[in-house]
């Protein structure tokens, strides 16, 4: 089956782990129409096509559906929910996660953290805190080390917002213990919130620019874009007044080539992953900053 971990297993990075098509003699018999939805969906989800990726995923999961296939519902629904986020439809994601989770609870199919995931960062940009908390609460339980991680950011961003210094502090130290680029990353980029909340505006400063870089270079530019504006609210701070008006512009422009790309495809605002980046379970990265309250999959 086709599964795209989030950044996780990744972004999870979101990053992700890998696809897997059983081509044992023994066992069921795929559905191949099933098969091929999934694949097709994630190549068009891996070169931005956000859309036509959805469509694939709603034919994928009308197939599981009439499989009565458990497992299938669960990866066509992680799927649709991630790409409705990666279209910048919190409130889609959210109904379809709740006919996915509907559907797995029919079936006695209780593993289901990574949707859990998915909700609080859906929940997160909705400015739903409350609600996000405790869907995050949920998938830190996850055995998965990919989820838990970005469990953990998104705990941290939900920290920052609520001005909780010392949850914040432990979300930083708890990423110590995940060893991949993508997680580095995302604790330098807590590591910089706490900065600022701690009023070290330099520290906070020097820190969002070097992960400013380090998204640009992973081609997550919405990601890149939050951190140039967490860079300015830091250099603001600091009393860089000229730096965070650049900062801010150099965020705007992006944003305003981002959207009219998006127009011109006739999808929603957004960038496609990096290449590489989702070679199975198509997920997306949880980034996000107090200003825009996005999440996993976060829009401008």
């Amino acid at each position: 089956m086709n599964r795209v971990l989030l950044g996780c297993t990744a972004l999870m990075v979101l990053t992700l782990a890998g696809c897997s098509s059983s081509t044992a003699t023994k066992g069921p018999k795929p559905d191949q129409p099933y098969e091929d939805a999934m694949d097709t969906g994630k190549s068009v989800y891996e070169i931005g096509q956000a859309s036509q990726a959805e469509a694939q995923y709603r034919t994928a999961m009308d197939r599981a559906l009439m499989r009565d296939d458990a497992a299938g519902i669960h990866e066509a629904g992680f799927n649709l929910a991630t790409v409705l986020l990666a279209q910048d439809q919190p409130r889609k994601a959210l109904q379809s996660l709740s006919t996915t989770e509907a559907a797995l609870s029919l079936r006695n199919f209780s593993d289901t953290s990574d949707l859990a995931v998915i909700r609080a960062a859906a929940l997160y940009r909705l400015h739903d805190t409350v609600f996000a908390s405790q869907a995050v609460d949920r998938a830190l339980q996850s055995s998965d080390m990919g989820i838990r991680e970005r469990a953990l950011y998104l705990s941290g961003l939900i920290a920052a917002d609520l001005r909780q210094d010392t949850v914040l502090d432990r979300r930083v130290n708890d990423l110590a213990g995940f060893h991949t680029t993508s997680a580095t990353v995302d604790q330098q980029e807590l590591t910089a919130r706490l900065n600022l909340l701690r009023r070290q505006p330099e520290l906070a400063y020097s820190g969002a620019l070097s992960v400013v870089k380090s998204r640009r270079d992973a081609l997550d530019y919405r990601g890149m874009r939050r951190a140039l504006t967490l860079a300015a609210d830091a250099a603001e701070a600091a009393g860089h007044l000229p730096q965070a008006t650049a900062l801010r512009q150099e965020e705007q422009i992006s944003k305003q080539v981002a959207v009219k790309q998006a127009g011109e495809n006739g999808g929603a605002a957004g960038d496609a992953p990096a290449p590489g980046s989702v070679p199975a379970k198509v997920t997306v990265q949880v980034h996000g900053t107090p200003a825009d309250q996005s999440g996993l999959g976060a829009g401008d």
